[in-house]
């Protein structure tokens, strides 16, 4: 996972390195394919025959149109009577004080708490301008039991994450084995325009052209994947005749689909659509 993780990053870096000396052809064009080729975020709706489910696949960091869109989406829901869940990985009293830090460490990067940013927010800049932190509080609106946490919590998380490896366990012969989200963004923050643009947009790309897919959840470790899947599917069906909407990254979508179907193949597909995120 960490090789997976390091490689990503790396690849923006090479991409950015790249750029400095290679302006010309594919790359010159990277704003202009990026902007046909935009990240856009499931949403499903699926029925046993009884009720429906709609799942709206989300980004942490996305324009803020894409947001004030949810928001609505969220505030006409709860006025139909529908249950709203939601992914947030919260804190506990197990949980230590670092336990995003040691998240990430495990995942391969390397982040700060004292930064006083957030490392999604910290790595915006790289993936475009203008993009904002989805902030679930602004999303769903008041407080009440129709909105509902569907996730694990900190210490859940670190509790079913791989141990740490010691530096060089995955065959990198003694090389660093996290990388600096800091320093990643200082090395973009040091390009020239023209290139930070180009960087940004081949980062888009690559994100808009995977999100989808199952490459990126194969190489997400279960804790970050199935766990999480698994409390949401039990949640709905612990729920029977109740409309439901579902607040959960893209890479969840499918899988969360495919598993309501294995357990009751009454479930259907009614409609598939998508919101531009970014």
């Amino acid at each position: 996972m960490k090789r997976a993780l390091r490689s990503f990053l790396v690849a923006v870096g090479i991409l950015a390195g790249g750029l400095v000396v290679l302006a010309t052809g594919v790359v010159a064009a990277l704003p202009v394919i990026a902007d046909h080729v935009p990240l856009r975020l499931s949403r499903l709706v699926v029925s046993d025959g009884k009720r429906q489910v709609e799942m709206q696949g989300m980004v942490h960091v996305a324009k803020p149109d894409f947001y004030r869109e949810i928001a609505s989406h969220v505030a006409e829901r709860r006025r139909e009577g529908w249950l709203v869940f939601y992914e947030e990985v919260r804190p506990d009293e197990g949980s230590s004080p670092s336990g995003v830090a040691d998240v990430l460490r495990r995942l391969g990067a390397n982040w700060n708490p004292d930064s006083k940013q957030h490392p999604y927010e910290m790595m915006a800049g790289v993936i475009g301008a203008g993009l904002v932190l989805q902030d679930n509080r602004a999303l769903l609106g008041p407080p009440g039991p129709d909105v509902r946490n569907v996730d694990v919590t900190l210490s859940q998380l670190l509790a079913a994450l791989p141990p740490e490896e010691p530096a060089g366990a995955d065959g990198d012969d003694g090389e660093e084995d996290t990388v600096d989200l800091a320093q990643v963004r200082q090395q973009f923050a040091a390009l020239p325009g023209w290139a930070q643009r180009r960087v940004q947009a081949g980062v888009r790309i690559m994100l808009a052209t995977t999100a989808s897919g199952t490459m990126v959840r194969d190489m997400l470790p279960p804790a970050l994947t199935t766990l999480r899947e698994d409390k949401v599917v039990k949640a709905i069906r612990d729920e029977p005749g109740r409309n439901i909407l579902i607040l959960y990254g893209q890479v969840h979508i499918d899988h969360i689909r495919a598993m309501l179907a294995q357990a009751d193949p009454n479930w259907h597909t009614v409609s598939s659509t998508s919101l531009r995120a970014f």
